[in-house]
C-alpha cells in the first residue's frame, strides 16, 4: 500500500483510492498512474514513463499514447473525481489532481421569489422574437446536418493507400526486393483500375504515425518489414490502420513458394479492398481510444478474408 498526494495505491489489487472513492485498474494503467502521481503538475518525459511502466521492454511512444487513452477512459468511467492527464506535445504527460469541489452556495440557499413587473413584460416580448429567430436557425442547422451523406459514405471515399518499408528497396536483399517489386506492381494495377489510390508517401520517423496519417489523409498502410538475423532474412507484410497504428494483419513471406506468395499477396489485396469498401475505416473517438471496441475484430476480419 503506497500513498502519494492524496492517492492511495494498492499494488496487490491494483486499486487506486482518492477521497474515499476507488477504482480498479489493469496493471499497466496502475503503473502509469503511479508514475505520474510521483510528480503531479510536472511533465513526466515519455522515456521515463516507458522505462517505469514497461521496464526492459521496448515500446513506441504510440503505444504509450494508447495506454494513456485507456487510463483516461478508466478514470472517466470511475467514481474518482479531480484526476486528469494532460499531454504535452513532444515532451510527455502530467497528472493534474484537484480537490473534490464543494457544492455551490447557490444550491444551499432557498430559492428566491422572482418579481415580474410591467417593465419586464415588455422585455420578455422582445426576447420572444430573439428566441424565435434562434429556433429558425437551429432548424436550419438540423436540416443541413441530416442532408449530409452518412459518415460511412465519406469514409468509403478515402481509398488512399501508402506502401512503406523499413528500408529502401535498393538496400533490401534480392529476395525481399523481388517481393517488394511484385507487391508494388499489384498495388499499381489496383491503382490503374481506380480501386485504390496508391500515394507517394514515405514514413517520417520524426513524426508520430497518426499525425502523418492525418496530414497525408492515409486510409491504410501496407508495411513491408525486412529484418536480417544470423544471416537469415525475415520478411513480413502488414496491413496497418494508421490513426491508431493498429496492425490488422501480418503475413510472414520469408520462405513461401511462388504460388503461396501470390496467394498471400492476393489475399492482402482482397483485405485492402474489403476494408475500403466497408465504410468502417472512419473511426470515432470511442473506437480509436478503446482497444476492446467491437470495431477492431470487425476490421481484422475484413483484413483477413477467407
Amino acid at each position: 500500500m503506497k500513498e502519494n498526494n492524496n492517492l492511495v495505491f494498492d499494488d496487490l489489487t491494483y486499486q487506486v483510492t482518492k477521497d474515499n472513492q476507488s477504482v480498479n485498474l489493469n496493471p499497466l494503467s496502475f503503473k502509469l498512474l503511479y508514475t505520474l502521481a510521483q510528480t503531479p503538475l510536472q511533465v513526466v518525459p515519455i522515456k521515463t514513463l516507458i522505462d517505469n511502466v514497461w521496464s526492459n521492454t521496448e515500446v513506441s511512444p504510440d503505444t504509450l499514447k494508447q495506454r494513456v487513452f485507456v487510463l483516461r477512459k478508466s478514470l472517466e468511467q470511475s467514481s474518482l473525481e479531480g484526476l486528469s492527464i494532460q499531454a504535452v506535445r513532444g515532451e510527455g504527460y502530467r497528472l493534474l489532481i484537484e480537490p473534490v469541489q464543494q457544492a455551490s452556495e447557490n444550491s444551499t440557499k432557498p430559492a428566491q421569489l422572482v418579481e415580474i413587473n410591467a417593465s419586464k413584460i415588455s422585455n420578455i416580448n422582445k426576447k420572444t422574437w430573439g428566441i424565435a429567430l434562434a429556433l429558425v436557425f437551429f432548424v436550419a442547422l438540423l436540416f443541413h446536418y441530416f442532408a449530409q451523406p452518412p459518415v460511412h459514405e465519406k469514409a468509403a471515399s478515402n481509398n488512399r493507400i501508402a506502401l512503406w518499408s523499413n528500408m529502401s528497396p535498393s538496400e533490401m536483399p534480392n529476395h525481399a526486393a523481388a517481393i517488394y517489386q511484385t507487391w508494388n506492381q499489384l498495388l499499381n494495377q489496383e491503382n490503374q483500375a481506380q480501386n485504390i489510390q496508391l500515394i507517394l508517401s514515405n514514413q517520417r520517423h520524426e513524426q508520430a504515425l497518426p499525425v502523418q496519417a492525418r496530414k497525408d489523409r492515409i486510409a491504410l498502410i501496407s508495411f513491408l518489414d525486412v529484418i536480417t538475423v544470423n544471416n537469415q532474412t525475415i520478411i513480413k507484410l502488414s496491413l496497418v490502420e494508421p490513426t491508431t497504428a493498429t496492425i490488422l494483419r501480418t503475413d510472414n513471406l520469408s520462405s513461401l513458394t511462388d504460388d503461396s506468395l501470390n496467394q498471400v499477396l492476393q489475399s492482402q489485396l482482397n483485405g485492402i479492398n474489403a476494408l475500403i469498401t466497408s465504410g468502417k475505416l472512419y473511426l470515432n473517438k470511442q473506437q480509436r481510444e478503446f482497444a476492446k471496441d467491437p470495431i477492431w475484430p470487425t476490421l481484422k476480419a475484413l483484413a483477413n478474408p477467407s
